[in-house]
């Protein structure tokens, strides 16, 4: 890549995998010397607003009395098309294509000709959900066929995808990545702050929701509870949905929960292990961080998960809704600290090699000078 490049990313702002996937790629591209803008309607969770390189732009919904809801996506046209025309934007990148994607689309029809091309990042929900809803296919066929890349975070997804919406286009698959922050904590204050003393600590990270199943997790975890295991929810939304499910399982005593944590890394680093039970992920960026903490996880495997965890050798997999076999593999690794460590060793060694920032930046900047090159040839 020759120039610095002029960045228009556009992601959610709540805690998420998208967000924080998009967050850590923009402060990686402005590290190497880019301009990033990000666009959303509030500064994501963990931008860096401080970085030289690094411009928050925010998209304010407006509320109408004719509409039933805040409008989201025509605002945010309005402002993607004037951070473009403004800044002199080299390219578009959206994380969801719904709305990002069709938020730059209109964005574009307002620049007219020279408007700079559309790079649609796939985390999800917004295929796998939004795709099959005749309310939404539609726009997403032209949105995405509109834009000059796409690119999805897993093979699964990509089938997915694929499966959903005739694209002339290849789509390219470019996984998540994670690099941990420094820690500010050591374990052992982290795990007294936590009232966690030897036992075994397992770790969940999510915006909780209805997807990531956290009813089947608590379920699943009754039989390590008992055994004075505990399980540490980092929340990244209102908790007390869950409360009624702690209850129901007697986990009061069992399960602590935490919204709203930013440095993740200190809690990571004083867990033993992570635990999802989602119905989908197109990758799982939480199993992701713990890797690279050294932990093993136990998961289902479902969607995109067995691209991430190698079954027996970097953490547990077991069949969707499962809960006894959820429960076996969950008290193996809070008996076994040996276990553990063996496993956990492996899953930071293949988070390192296969999930490096540098290898994936590598690779959306491969993507960018795709898009951007002169056509060579007839």
């Amino acid at each position: 890549m020759g120039k610095p490049l002029k960045i228009a990313l556009l992601c959610h702002p709540s805690v998420g995998g998208s967000g924080i996937l998009a967050t850590e790629l923009g402060h990686r591209m402005a590290n190497l010397g880019h301009e990033v803008f990000v666009i959303s309607e509030r500064a994501p969770f963990r931008l860096n607003e401080s970085h030289p390189n690094v411009c928050f732009c925010e998209s304010k919904p407006v509320e109408f009395p004719l509409f039933s809801s805040p409008d989201h996506t025509l605002p945010m046209a309005t402002k993607i098309a004037e951070v473009c025309s403004e800044n002199d934007i080299d390219i578009i990148h959206a994380h969801y294509a719904i709305p990002h994607t069709a938020a730059a689309w209109i964005a574009k029809e307002l620049i007219g000709p020279g408007g700079p091309p559309i790079v649609t990042t796939l985390h999800g929900t917004d295929i796998v959900y939004l795709g099959e809803m005749p309310e939404y296919r539609p726009l997403l066929q032209h949105v995405l066929e509109a834009s000059d890349r796409v690119t999805c975070v897993s093979r699964n997804l990509k089938e997915r995808a694929l499966s959903l919406f005739d694209l002339e286009n290849p789509i390219k698959v470019v996984p998540n990545f994670y690099e941990p922050k420094q820690i500010t904590a050591t374990r052992s204050n982290i795990r007294s702050e936590l009232g966690v003393g030897d036992e075994a600590l397992a770790i969940h990270a999510s915006n909780l929701r209805s997807i990531k199943r956290i009813d089947l997790m608590l379920e699943s975890f009754q039989a390590a509870a008992k055994t004075g295991a505990k399980l540490l929810i980092l929340a990244g939304s209102d908790s007390s949905r869950i409360e009624g499910d702690v209850a129901k399982w007697n986990l009061e005593g069992s399960v602590i929960i935490l919204e709203n944590v930013y440095d993740v890394d200190n809690y990571f680093a004083a867990a033993d292990f992570t635990l999802y039970s989602s119905e989908y992920e197109s990758f799982c960026l939480g199993i992701l961080e713990g890797m690279r903490h050294g932990l093993p996880s136990v998961s289902f495997a479902v969607g995109g998960i067995p691209e991430v965890v190698l079954d027996g050798e970097t953490g547990f997999l077991v069949p969707f809704g499962s809960v006894d076999e959820m429960s076996s593999a969950i008290l193996c690794l809070a008996n076994n600290p040996t276990l553990r460590g063996n496993m956990g060793a492996s899953a930071r060694q293949r988070a390192m090699t296969q999930f490096s920032a540098q290898t994936i930046v590598n690779s959306y900047l491969n993507v960018y000078e795709e898009i951007l090159s002169p056509i060579v040839g007839c």
